[in-house]
C-alpha cells in the first residue's frame, strides 16, 4: 500500500520484537535491551511506519526507559517522534483519504485499545474505510470494549479474556457485517481465532488489507 501511494519503503534486516511483551511483564531490563537494538536498526532518518498500534505505542514509551539527557534518551525521543501507525501516516502525513478503492462489503471496524485509546487514533482508520466505494462501515454496539487479548492479559486471565472476545464477537455478528477490520494485528489474531473456533467464516483483516483488496492489489479470501 505504501509503495502504491508513492512511498519508497525499506525493510531493515534483523528486526526483532519491539520489547512490549517484556515491558508489560515488568522485565524492564530486557525491554531496554530490545529498545537499544531497535534504535540501532531504525537509526536511518525518515518516518517509521508500523501496521501495529501496540508496537507504535511501545516505541513512544522508549524515552521512559532511559535517563533524560543521555544519548539513548535523545535517540529514543527522536525515533518516537517519527514513528507512525499505518493509517495515521497515510491520512495525517501523506494527506490521503480517498484512495480510489472499491470494495462491496459491510465492514465492522474494531477500534483497538492501543490504537483508539492509547494512541488516540480514532479518525484515520475510519476515514480510510468510509472512503472505500461500496463499503458500508458499521461498529459493534459497544465499540470501546476490549476484545480481551491485551497481550499477556490473555495468558494471565484466560477465562476473562475468552469471555470478553465472545462478547465482542456476538456484537460484531449482530451488525450483520461480512468482515471485521482493525488497525491492530493482535486484536485481529484474537478475534479471527475466536471466530474460527466458533465456526464463523468471517475474515478478520487489517485496514491496509481492505484498501489493497479495493485497489486490486490483494485478496481477502
Amino acid at each position: 500500500m505504501l509503495e502504491h501511494l508513492g512511498v519508497s519503503t525499506v525493510l531493515p534486516p534483523g528486526q526483532t520484537c519491539c520489547g512490549q511483551l517484556a515491558y508489560k511483564t515488568g522485565d524492564v531490563a530486557s525491554a531496554r535491551t530490545l529498545a537499544l537494538r531497535y534504535l540501532d536498526i531504525f537509526a536511518a532518518p525518515g518516518p517509521v511506519v508500523c501496521p501495529s498500534g501496540s508496537c507504535v505505542k511501545m516505541i513512544h514509551t522508549y524515552p521512559s526507559l532511559f535517563t533524560p539527557g543521555s544519548p539513548e534518551h535523545t535517540r529514543a525521543v527522536e525515533l518516537s517522534a517519527r514513528t507512525f501507525e499505518f493509517c495515521q501516516f497515510v491520512v495525517d502525513e501523506l494527506g490521503q483519504v480517498d484512495l480510489g478503492a472499491k470494495y462491496a462489503a459491510r465492514v465492522c471496524y474494531h477500534g483497538s485499545c492501543q490504537v483508539d485509546r492509547a494512541l488516540g487514533i480514532t479518525v484515520a482508520p475510519r476515514a480510510l474505510l468510509s472512503a472505500v466505494q461500496g463499503l458500508e462501515l458499521v461498529e459493534a454496539e459497544r465499540p470501546e470494549r476490549c476484545c480481551g487479548f491485551g497481550g499477556v492479559f490473555s495468558l494471565q486471565f484466560t477465562a476473562v479474556s475468552e469471555a470478553l472476545v465472545e462478547d465482542k464477537i456476538r456484537e460484531i455478528l449482530d451488525t450483520g457485517a461480512t468482515l471485521v477490520a482493525a488497525a491492530e494485528p493482535s486484536c485481529l489474531m484474537n478475534i479471527g481465532g475466536a471466530l474460527a473456533r466458533m465456526g464463523r467464516a468471517m475474515p478478520a483483516v487489517h485496514v491496509a488489507q481492505v484498501l489493497a483488496a479495493g485497489l486490486g492489489l490483494g485478496s481477502l479470501s
